[in-house]
């Protein structure tokens, strides 16, 4: 099982099924591609020998193969976005009459998902929401990011298939949740570094103009400017802009929310780790980790935001891969 933060359905499933009479023969087969979803779980056990299960996540099944003979069968299964991304808008779709970005993404949501779990737990979703219309054939689920986006926030099903809108996470403000550690008791097996200047970003302006509600242009910029950051804007990094406009940015304040969360995103690629570790189902993407390299490192702990992960599925546990983004020094 795979989580990836960057990609537009956050979780995805490659299951091995032995027996081969599990290969779906009709539409209501418990493994067929018209709609059924898995829901996997995987537990840990602790050094007292209790155990604990968690969710992973509830997956729509895409595709299965295999020898129907012999087996095993091999299933594909992704995140339940995939229901709105394969949805378009049947007739033209505005966020008019909307009292806010969290109301359209939950309508929308609802229409195409009945009863379908939605939280809204962003800073700005609750704002109000500028007029854009989708004509008929625009697909649902790029709308909705769209929205999202305009209001500096991620929109993603998480484990317990609960969509989701939460704030662009800040390595700043944010709490690890897990220390990977070497040594005795520690947890982690590897760790490969790796520091790039592609697409990273010092500086994003953000605008939008509204012809809709008759709104004039507005823009607004974020850059780094702390004396001591080595990204910092006109430091010896340089000066790197990144420009963002959607129709859905109607004032300076939204603007300068949006600027802020996307800066976040763009100087978040610049210090990467690739960890190697004991598995850990309950970690999302998002979560801060705290990394501690070992008394024999070149480097000092630090904080990290997870950005993917994969989880093993297999009784001998497998290799636990986490990659993150945002690197900082633990102070």
């Amino acid at each position: 099982m795979s989580v990836d933060r960057g990609s537009d359905v956050r979780r995805s499933l490659s299951l091995t099924i032995a027996n081969p009479s599990d290969f779906p023969t009709s539409e209501t087969s418990r493994y067929g591609i018209y709609g059924q979803q898995i829901y996997v779980e995987r537990g840990i056990k602790y050094i007292d020998g209790t155990t604990e299960m968690v969710p992973l996540g509830t997956f729509v099944v895409t595709n299965v193969s295999g020898n129907i003979h012999t087996g095993p069968l091999s299933i594909t299964a992704i995140g339940k976005e995939i229901i709105l991304k394969r949805a378009l808008f049947e007739s033209a779709t505005s966020t008019a009459g909307y009292a806010s970005a969290s109301a359209f993404i939950s309508t929308q949501i609802g229409l195409v998902i009945p009863g379908a779990s939605y939280v809204n737990g962003s800073t700005s979703g609750s704002s109000a929401v500028a007029t854009k219309t989708w004509d008929p054939g625009a697909e649902i689920w790029a709308a909705l990011v769209e929205v999202a986006n305009s209001v500096g926030a991620e929109l993603f099903c998480d484990a317990a298939g609960t969509f989701r809108l939460v704030d662009v996470p800040d390595i700043n403000m944010a709490t690890p949740v897990w220390t990977v550690n070497t040594g005795e008791g520690g947890v982690m097996v590897s760790a490969d570094m790796e520091v790039s200047a592609d697409d990273v970003y010092n500086r994003v302006v953000a605008s939008g103009e509204n012809s809709e509600d008759n709104k004039p242009p507005v823009s607004a910029e974020a850059k780094i400017t702390l004396s001591t950051d080595p990204l910092r804007y006109g430091g010896p990094f340089g000066k790197v802009s990144k420009t963002y406009s959607s129709s859905l940015i109607t004032s300076t304040t939204q603007a300068q929310s949006t600027a802020n969360a996307l800066l976040r995103k763009y100087r978040a690629a610049n210090r990467t780790v690739t960890l190697n570790t004991i598995p850990n189902p309950a970690l999302d993407a998002g979560d801060c980790i705290r990394v501690k390299y070992g008394s024999d490192a070149p480097i000092a702990a630090e904080l990290h935001l997870v950005q993917s992960f994969t989880v093993p599925l297999t009784v001998d546990n497998g290799s636990f891969t986490i990659a993150t983004v945002s690197g900082k020094d633990d102070v």
